[in-house]
């Protein structure tokens, strides 16, 4: 192993811990968060005429598959490779292994690119792929899926909804997909609509105007009710910006972080304003923006579509009384709502060509339409291929909020966080100005200094 890949795991090991991106890590296991569809367009491919695969023998091949789904969501998934196993004509073995939380898949993955000991699939976010690729330790999956014998014919990748599909290339390792998405989670405004109509308005906020006008009306300092709970997670204030028109945390070449933009100035003064005005309030434990939106204590929230069956959950068990809720776009002021949408992908470390052969045809198992549609029931993921709204109407009808949610993603223009490997080190520091500015720090000065320590940041993690 080379010094250059041994520093860098060291380094990686350092930073490992934490919050890491996507805000599905925002609601209770077995998930928040935060990034899936890149904004970087996918690589103009040639066409392949030969399979280049065609030679291996995959008869008794075995693959290793770290996840991090617990409880009911591990069951569904050993479901479904259950179903591979007794039907794909190759004789591959795909053998699921819960290898503990996203943080926990992290380290032992440096661990083990240290050590030269790695499965043959591991879930991860898009920046945590990033950082494994600085040590060398995945494949590109890209000639997989344009293989003409084991990948993705034309329909079946237009079948993926937008934004999805393209959502693992990384600008960083000349535009290589190092992962790929088997479902997707995307952060929303939860609204309790019957307070909403007490309150004298017909329905969610649709622009940040009105957001900022519906939270000051539902504040009353003698009840303790408020507007919303505040989440100072970097994926929340990516989303603010976005939905104001911004680009989000890059500048305009996408190579370097820019924070000190208009769109992010105007988020966190809004935000701020509802801070002093006593209309939004910082969330004080875990989960506890679940709890007060449960409560009727909090007009607002808002998280990860995967949480949804949580919230359901306060809201039925509120002594408060069960009330009318659902979710929305982001407020915007741009045609279309503008929306980040993010999730853990699944990458191949590199192993044998016999095993990374094998790992991707389970991975193009796991997203055709019948798995796809198994999981979302399972999980309350959304899938990623559009053609399985179509067999969901049950689903829907039972969990109309899940059905809202879809139909938000099909509708909404899609952005994503960095998929930098320094942005698991970044979220923190966004984080933390966040924090800063709410209890009194100069909100230019602050994100300069944000836009500094980035930098530095990312500099220091380049390949």
């Amino acid at each position: 192993m080379s010094n250059r890949i041994i520093l860098v795991l060291a380094a990686l090991l350092i930073i490992a811990g934490g919050v890491f991106a996507g805000g599905g890590n925002q609601t209770p296991a077995p998930t928040t968060t935060a990034p899936a569809a890149s904004t970087t367009p996918a690589p103009t491919n040639t066409p392949v005429s030969q399979s280049q695969f065609s030679n291996l023998e995959l008869q008794g091949v075995e693959v290793l598959f770290w996840h991090q789904h617990s409880r009911a969501r591990e069951e569904a998934m050993n479901r479904i490779i259950a179903g591979f196993n007794d039907t794909n004509p190759y004789g591959i073995t795909v053998k699921g292994e819960y290898a503990g939380g996203y943080g926990d898949i992290y380290n032992k993955m440096i661990s083990g690119l240290a050590g030269g000991v790695v499965p043959n699939l591991v879930v991860g976010y898009q920046n945590q792929a990033g950082a494994y690729m600085l040590a060398d330790g995945l494949v590109d999956i890209e000639p997989y899926v344009v293989d003409p014998e084991f990948g993705l014919t034309a329909t079946e990748k237009a079948d993926f909804i937008e934004g999805i599909y393209n959502s693992d290339y990384n600008a960083q390792f000349d535009n290589q997909r190092l992962g790929f998405p088997p479902n997707r989670s995307m952060e929303v405004l939860y609204y309790n609509a019957d307070w909403l109509e007490e309150l004298g308005f017909a329905g969610p906020p649709k622009t940040w105007e009105e957001f900022e006008r519906m939270a000051i009306a539902a504040t009353d300092a003698s009840t303790g009710k408020y507007g919303y709970p505040i989440s100072t997670d970097a994926s929340n204030l990516f989303s603010l910006a976005i939905s104001l028109g911004g680009d989000g945390y890059l500048n305009g070449s996408g190579t370097d972080y820019e924070f000190n933009t208009p769109e992010i100035r105007n988020a966190l003064s809004m935000m701020k304003r509802l801070y002093d005005a006593g209309a939004a309030k910082k969330i004080a434990e875990a989960y506890g923006n679940q709890t007060d939106f449960g409560n009727r204590i909090s007009l607002f929230s808002m998280g990860s579509t995967s949480g949804l069956p949580y919230y359901g959950s306060a809201v039925e068990a509120s002594e408060a009384g069960s009330f009318a809720w659902s979710v929305a776009p982001m407020p915007t002021n741009q045609s279309r709502p503008v929306m980040n949408m993010y999730g853990a992908s699944v990458s191949i470390p590199k192993t044998s060509p016999e095993n990374q052969l094998a790992a991707w045809l389970f991975l193009k198992y796991l997203t055709s339409p019948e798995p796809q549609r198994a999981w979302t029931v399972e999980s309350g993921y959304f899938p990623v291929r559009a053609s399985v709204r179509n067999s969901l109407t049950d689903y829907v009808s039972e969990n109309p909020q899940f059905g809202d949610a879809f139909d938000i993603l099909l509708n909404s223009q899609i952005k994503t966080e960095p998929p930098f490997a320094s942005y698991e080190e970044v979220r923190r520091s966004v984080s933390s100005t966040f924090n800063e500015i709410l209890d009194g720090a100069d909100i230019s000065s602050a994100l300069d200094r944000l836009t500094k320590e980035a930098n530095e940041i990312n500099q220091d993690m380049l390949p």
